[in-house]
């Protein structure tokens, strides 16, 4: 049986960041109640882009990988269910403080399948505090934004924080997005 052979070379993942991503999250998304109420779109899909790319680093972590410095190959080290569920907060159909808010839900659904199984796999401290901090703001300053976001538990592997939906039923978050629905 011969190794793949993969267009980049490839570096484990450094828990240090991976600890960093997870609260990196939070302190992003904790920005997007001011854009929003402001109506700076340009600046709500540079940060949704951004909240966007620590989910993606948080995928590759999880696959075994740091993101490939200057990669041009990032679809390789994807499964197709990841890059699904990914690719359904690329587009909006209008612009829109609702769409902003439906895709950063669906990014968050998917930071929540990820996230325990990246605590569990290298024993790291969750940034609950951040997290609580962060979802008590967005509820306040956002009247859409959902009071729960959560998932099936049984469909997870660690149970550290609360866990969320499949990456592929993020879809449902941004459908309802496209659909103008929070």
């Amino acid at each position: 049986m011969t190794q793949p052979q993969w267009p980049d070379p490839l570096q484990p993942p450094d828990p240090a960041r991976v600890a960093w991503l997870l609260a990196e999250f939070w302190r992003l998304l904790a920005r997007l109640p001011d854009l929003l109420n402001r109506h700076e779109h340009l600046l709500a899909e540079a940060l949704t882009t951004a909240v966007r790319n620590v989910v993606l680093e948080m995928m590759l972590a999880l696959n075994g990988i740091q993101w490939p410095a200057q990669t041009r190959h990032l679809n390789t080290y994807l499964s197709a269910s990841q890059r699904a569920a990914i690719e359904k907060t690329l587009t909006l159909s209008s612009v829109n403080g609702d769409q902003w808010l439906g895709r950063a839900v669906a990014l968050t659904v998917i930071y929540h399948w990820y996230a325990p199984q990246l605590v569990g796999k290298w024993q790291l401290v969750y940034p609950q505090t951040l997290e609580d901090a962060t979802q008590t703001r967005l509820q306040r300053e956002l009247p859409d934004w959902p009071l729960t976001i959560t998932t099936d538990p049984a469909d997870n592997t660690a149970n550290s924080t609360p866990a969320t939906a499949s990456p592929q039923q993020s879809a449902d978050a941004q459908a309802a997005a496209d659909q103008g629905k929070p």
